[in-house]
């Protein structure tokens, strides 16, 4: 978590100011709340494309612009406060599932809180970071056992699930993930509830929607602000190139102002390596000795992620794998899962320390060359 918090406040200084994809946006809508005090709608002056996101964080991140007097790095770091808490609750759900095999934790661990993509991510202004935070929270409390009746539950769990929606509605999946885990399970009253609270808590914005835009989302509105998206569907080479580049390294992220050396390419290889190694040995062998729950839960709300990501990409939707991240919790324990290709300690060891040095050293060629990078005609 330490670990997790330097390298993502580290990104927030190096990162020049509107580098990352949509971060100009993210900061206009910041700035929006903290003026106007209001919704933003699409069509408005000053109103960006990302004024179609639920609002949650920008009101938070707005009391830090207040508090600052419109000080970028203090929002950046609140992204960075946001990944030390997602690598706490990675570590949660990897102990729950492993059954607290802690060599599967510490490493499951290690991916998140290394990653370089995570790391620059949650060290710029965007609501994907808290949004995790929230999803992950809902997915530690749907695995964790809640002394009481079964309604407490499903409220706890609906109402993480409704931050995570308030926060980027594309983490709705997520629900529907964890609501087919419980039917599965023939689980009725803990779904039913988190369906309702979830109903109740995020209905207003989609009604906000439909009456603003004609539309739920507020997509078909987005043309209002003048931005224009490529539109085209992609083919499985292209898929697979971004799922492996948003699961390693945030060049795209900082619209390839930075290209890796051959070197920092091999290691996010060895990182895509491991992490499919680690999934053939959780299929294969490993699932039967884990929390069966547990593994169930992360699975689905990872298929129900992928799959929205996979079928928006497929139409020709302009969607990054970003909005797939609810899935990160089956990657970091298939990272964990990794070291257990051989039942030995040692060996398990060796894993570990070759997927951690593979990716701080990515980190620190990404947070050395984005310092390099001409600040002149950023915001």
């Amino acid at each position: 978590m330490a670990a997790a918090g330097v390298l993502s406040t580290i990104a927030a200084f190096a990162l020049p100011a509107g580098l990352p994809y949509d971060e100009p946006a993210h900061w206009s809508n910041v700035l929006f709340f903290a003026e106007m005090r209001r919704l933003p709608v699409l069509g408005e002056l000053g109103v960006e494309y990302e004024g179609q996101q639920t609002p949650l964080y920008y009101v938070l991140a707005s009391l830090l612009t207040n508090v600052t007097e419109e000080n970028l790095f203090m929002v950046r770091t609140f992204g960075a406060v946001g990944f030390v808490a997602l690598t706490g609750l990675t570590a949660a759900i990897a102990s729950y599932v492993s059954r607290n095999r802690p060599l599967v934790t510490i490493a499951a661990t290690a991916f998140i809180a290394f990653n370089p993509m995570l790391a620059v991510m949650s060290g710029s202004v965007q609501n994907d970071t808290w949004a995790l935070v929230w999803g992950f929270l809902a997915i530690v409390l749907a695995l964790r056992p809640v002394r009481g009746p079964r309604w407490l539950q499903g409220l706890a769990v609906g109402l993480a699930a409704s931050l995570a929606i308030l926060t980027k509605v594309s983490m709705a999946p997520l629900l529907i993930g964890l609501v087919v885990g419980y039917l599965l399970r023939r689980r009725v009253v803990e779904p039913v509830v988190a369906v309702a609270v979830a109903a109740a808590a995020t209905g207003w914005w989609f009604v906000r929607n439909l009456v603003l835009y004609g539309d739920f989302t507020g997509q078909v509105a987005v043309g209002l602000t003048g931005a224009e998206f490529e539109s085209e569907p992609a083919s499985p080479v292209t898929l697979a190139h971004r799922v492996i580049t948003y699961l390693t390294l945030p060049v795209e992220y900082v619209r390839n102002a930075i290209a890796a050396p051959p070197w920092v390419e091999v290691a996010a290889v060895i990182v895509g390596a491991v992490l499919v190694i680690g999934l053939i040995v959780l299929a294969v062998r490993e699932w039967r000795q884990y929390e069966s729950w547990g593994v169930g839960v992360v699975c689905l709300v990872a298929a129900a992620s992928v799959a929205a990501w996979l079928i928006q990409s497929l139409f020709g939707w302009p969607v990054a794998f970003r909005t797939a991240y609810a899935a990160l919790p089956l990657f970091a324990i298939a990272a964990g899962t990794a070291t257990r290709i051989v039942r030995r300690r040692p060996a398990g060891i060796g894993v570990l320390i070759l997927t951690s040095a593979a990716q701080l050293a990515a980190c620190g060629w990404v947070l050395v060359t984005l310092l390099s990078v001409d600040r002149s005609s950023m915001i």
